[in-house]
């Protein structure tokens, strides 16, 4: 087979800037690559100088899989109304050429022929740019979880403490705490942030933080930003929250939402928005606090309603009061977030009552857990 001179395999999608570019290039004995990944423009694509062992590597991938045999494959499934192609032409020294394209159809090896070249590029690309959510993994469990264990979706429970007759309170929560990490993204296909959820079991209470990372183009971590969150997460007045990431308009924000008041426990509910703008290092926006129903198992108003909107609204969430009337029992308007910088950190409980609990409830002395009753729930990432 003659030298290669010229090589370039690309995916394309239905939206802007989806698939990738590989391109090859070698004239007179100097080579060249240029990468472009899903969701960066051609402007943005990265072109690199290569050596001699590139084009061996190159060439016998084309001798491998016997890429001379895809030269007229072109076929389409014209079914698929939104759906992806590939094209791939390549070059040689006595002239020889292959041309191919496809819209999800694709020759004998593709997957294969794709992966021995993502292997290739990738790999020269990832030195000058590193894949950032690589970068994120690696400094979460090399970094962050030497001091913490990992956050995961687990088992919370509280005790049920006696005040003494048929009243209770709840006792502290019982969790096992940790760490959490989620990209953050701007408009870019690369998250240029990482989150870091902090759970905190203090002397007498669970301490919900953050702390923000940038990851540069080159990998570089730096820490952006620290917020805490609620000093008092896990406490008996508090029982509900999220974390949130959100755009509203250029501006990116982190939000933290929870509900305060304990309703099996007489109290009134109150709901809490705290926002946070991170390109401005967790610089604090507002801080709303919005009534809920006042009695246990009361749905929510119109009024209520109207005044849960009129807060979301003022911070860009666009929720309808369509949404609130089929949903009348989910006061969380973070919950309806769609774009992809949306993400959440929850926990809720349930009670767990039966005919026998108030029996056990007023034999039990004042102050000492209520013995095998406790309200359970999950923590959810």
């Amino acid at each position: 087979m003659a030298a290669l001179t010229h090589l370039h395999l690309d995916e394309h999608g239905t939206y802007m800037n989806s698939g990738f570019d590989y391109v090859y290039n070698c004239d007179g004995g100097k080579a060249s690559i240029t990468v472009r990944i899903d969701g960066v423009s051609e402007e943005d694509a990265l072109t690199l100088d290569v050596d001699d062992d590139f084009s061996r590597r190159i060439e016998a991938i084309i001798e491998q899989y016997k890429l001379l045999k895809w030269d007229g494959f072109h076929k389409s499934d014209k079914d698929v109304l939104d759906g992806s192609g590939f094209g791939f032409s390549a070059k040689f020294e006595d002239g020889t050429h292959i041309s191919a394209g496809g819209y999800e159809r694709y020759p004998k090896n593709y997957a294969d022929v794709k992966g021995a070249l993502d292997e290739l590029f990738l790999t020269k690309y990832e030195q000058v740019r590193p894949n950032r959510k690589k970068v994120m993994t690696a400094y979460f469990e090399q970094v962050i979880l030497k001091d913490n264990t990992r956050l995961e979706k687990q088992e919370i429970s509280y005790p049920y403490i006696s005040k003494g007759g048929n009243m209770f309170s709840l006792g502290k929560c019982e969790c096992k705490g940790g760490a959490a990490w989620f990209p953050v993204y701007t408009h870019e296909n690369e998250p240029p942030y990482m989150l870091v959820i902090y759970l905190k079991d203090t002397d007498d209470k669970w301490v919900l933080s953050c702390e923000m990372y940038h990851i540069s183009e080159k990998g570089e971590v730096t820490l952006w930003g620290e917020a805490e969150i609620d000093p008092c997460f896990f406490s008996s007045d508090k029982i509900y929250g999220y974390i949130f990431t959100h755009w509203n308009g250029e501006q990116l924000q982190l939000g933290a939402f929870t509900q305060r008041g304990y309703t099996a426990a007489g109290k009134d509910s109150k709901f809490y928005i705290d926002l946070y703008d991170i390109n401005d290092h967790l610089k604090p926006l507002a801080n709303e606090m919005v009534e809920g129903p006042t009695r246990n198992k009361e749905w929510w108003t119109k009024d209520k309603i109207a005044n849960f909107i009129e807060v979301a609204e003022k911070f860009g969430f666009r929720q309808s009061m369509q949404y609130w009337e089929q949903m009348p029992n989910d006061p969380v308007f973070a919950s309806g977030l769609k774009d992809n910088t949306n993400h959440r950190f929850s926990f809720s409980v349930t009670n767990n009552h039966n005919r026998d609990f108030y029996n056990t409830l007023i034999n039990t002395p004042e102050g000492q857990p209520v013995a095998e009753y406790r309200v359970t729930g999950k923590l959810y990432l």
